[in-house]
């Protein structure tokens, strides 16, 4: 019965976390007959599913109403190329995203952390998504991929805004729809005018010299590419901030700890990914017939990942409910698992671990205005749009 879970039904809007506790107890793995699909709730079960290249494929895409039809993607990016392919294309790019490149700008985190911090003293208030957390997952992105550093506010408006949801709809609303083209359409244009510069260090400079059984990339293919770049950067990160300003402000003894002791902050960060993932759910394509729990599924069907209800996922995490920055999760789902493991992973645990520092230590009192954020009607990536908080309360 689609009524128990469906990823557009208004409770997973709302508050999706109730619903996946009720299918981790009762439809770990559920059958969706509305969409000939299936949604995998469990920790476990996700995890094999993500390093499984046997029965399992990206070529329809992993989101968005198309993906459960069964369409064909509309965006030829990392995220829709299976092995060999993908190996190869993300191969050429971790270079630019490895755990060195993201120690290497540490420096430029942090200075772009404090200008936006001072910039907002004297106010005594920021927006932590927008003026903060946004600023500086930009400018990281306008680094390492390659976009230009002065259309920063730009890129933050317009992914802004391609994230946008119309509660009538189901997946993406029209504005959503019309931003996606403005960006296609900058991206192209921006892919042109690289193609006729010099050569560059960042991931646009490969994709330029990249060739595949396609040949070259044009303009168009390259736009889709960036695509999943710019956003990626640019929106999940500066969510999943929001939310652990929000968590430490609820909880203040275990604040008041990271501010005693800084060095707490990554083990801590890593429970705050894990507790408010953003992204709801990616998904794959069955190509071979198999059996979950004893659910047969077949090929063409596609398979839903719930990665925050695997991440509160009781038979991974002991008080999986309980927020505890002492934790330190062996393994978590939030930037996903497999070959398709979130190129950005080490940019996003940068940019949190100096955020969090910077917060911590200019403003160890901050307080959260809990009655002017915002939190969007969106069934896909969760969390607020707008987050002020006090810097001095």
């Amino acid at each position: 019965m689609d009524d128990f879970y469906d990823p557009y039904m208004p409770e997973i809007k709302e508050d999706p976390y109730p619903v996946y506790a009720r299918m981790r107890a009762e439809r770990p793995v559920y059958y969706l007959e509305r969409w000939n699909a299936w949604a995998l709730a469990r920790f476990q079960d996700i995890w094999t599913a993500s390093e499984d290249l046997e029965h399992y494929s990206v070529r329809h895409g992993t989101s968005d109403v198309g993906f459960l039809r069964g369409e064909t993607a509309p965006m030829q990016t990392l995220n829709s190329y299976d092995p060999p392919a993908h190996t190869d294309l993300r191969k050429r790019m971790f270079k630019y995203f490895a755990p060195r490149a993201a120690r290497g700008l540490e420096g430029e985190i942090r200075k772009w952390t404090v200008e936006c911090l001072e910039r907002h003293r004297d106010e005594g208030r920021i927006d932590a998504v927008r003026e903060l957390g946004q600023q500086v997952a930009v400018r990281v992105a306008c680094t390492v991929s390659g976009f230009p550093m002065e259309d920063s506010d730009f890129l933050v408006d317009i992914v802004s805004r391609f994230f946008s949801r119309d509660p009538e709809t189901d997946g993406m609303s029209e504005e959503g729809r019309a931003a996606q083209s403005e960006m296609w359409d900058y991206l192209e244009s921006l892919a042109r005018r690289r193609a006729g510069s010099e050569t560059r260090s960042d991931a646009i400079d490969v994709l330029l010299n990249y060739r595949d059984e396609l040949g070259e990339m044009s303009s168009v293919r390259m736009a889709q590419h960036l695509t999943l770049l710019l956003v990626g950067a640019t929106e999940t990160f500066p969510k999943t901030f929001a939310t652990g300003l929000l968590r430490l402000w609820q909880h203040p003894d275990q604040r008041a700890e990271l501010i005693a002791d800084p060095g707490l902050i990554p083990t801590a960060l890593t429970e705050i990914l894990r507790y408010d993932m953003p992204t709801q759910w990616l998904g794959r394509t069955v190509i071979k017939e198999h059996e979950i729990d004893g659910h047969k599924l077949h090929p063409d069907q596609p398979v839903l990942f719930l990665y925050p209800s695997g991440n509160h996922d009781e038979l991974e995490f002991e008080n999986a409910d309980t927020f505890d920055i002492h934790r330190n999760a062996p393994r978590i789902l939030t930037f996903g698992h497999g070959v398709h493991r979130c190129l950005g992973s080490f940019f996003a645990r940068k940019e949190g671990e100096v955020l969090f520092e910077e917060v911590l230590k200019r403003f160890p009192n901050y307080e959260v205005l809990l009655d002017e954020t915002v939190k969007p009607d969106t069934e896909f990536v969760q969390g607020y749009s707008h987050f002020p908080i006090a810097l001095n309360p």
